[in-house]
């Protein structure tokens, strides 16, 4: 399913990401532990192709469901993000727009009839344990929790119907209580989708994960079966 042999990320002259390989078969939940700014992210985003200008991208094989990733059209890569590999970033309030509600992130992502949009959104509301979902709906960013913003995105990225959820440190600087319910939810996952997640965290992804990989220095190593 995904298969990288020999990635190299180099931001202008310097090099992030060294001969690094990695494989992941099909439903598998795995884990990425690191310390901050050993390449944990920028892995990530690799995986969606998220990168401006200055950084270049190298490697001999990058291949997610038997397509190479470094060549896929503009056109090509927007639908890479929807429905092959959604990524959910660290800052959930930062990552939704400010002048959008809830609702209008939905519509917007997700196209189509606005009412079908709500319905499947609450469904999601109501599993993910966010209450009032008609309130959460025409809340702004800045009017969320954290764990609200968390739950949020993660509604939103299973409502496109990916193959893979990449989750980048999304329950880091969340309160106890938030980071088990995003935890609950992820656990939930397991064996219904591929999902990668990344954490410095080491014991919940050792509870979470069935291979643990570990990035130190841009390089990633497998580390434990969990």
């Amino acid at each position: 399913m995904i298969e990288i042999k020999n990635l190299n990320i180099f931001y202008k002259d310097k090099k992030l990401l060294r001969e690094l390989d990695f494989a992941m078969g099909e439903g598998k939940f795995i884990g990425i532990t690191g310390a901050s700014g050993s390449g944990k992210s920028l892995f990530a985003k690799s995986l969606i192709r998220l990168f401006d200008d200055d950084f270049r991208v190298r490697a001999d094989k990058f291949s997610i469901y038997k397509k190479d990733i470094l060549k896929l059209s503009q056109n090509e890569l927007k639908e890479h993000r929807k429905k092959v590999a959604a990524l959910i970033f660290q800052n959930s309030v930062a990552s939704l727009h400010p002048l959008l509600n809830v609702g209008d992130h939905f519509n917007a992502y997700l196209g189509g009839d606005n009412k079908s949009n709500k319905e499947l959104a609450f469904a999601y509301f109501r599993e993910f344990g966010l209450g009032n979902a008609n309130l959460i709906w025409h809340k702004y960013s800045y009017e969320l929790s954290g764990g609200e913003a968390s739950r949020v995105q993660i509604a939103l990225a299973l409502c496109l119907k990916p193959k893979i959820l990449i989750c980048d440190e999304i329950t880091s600087g969340l309160d106890s209580i938030s980071a088990s319910h995003v935890a609950g939810i992820l656990e939930s996952l397991k064996g219904k989708m591929s999902v990668i997640f990344i954490s410095h965290d080491e014991a919940l992804t050792n509870y979470l994960s069935d291979e643990i990989w570990q990035m130190r220095d841009g390089r990633l190593n497998l580390k434990e079966n969990a």
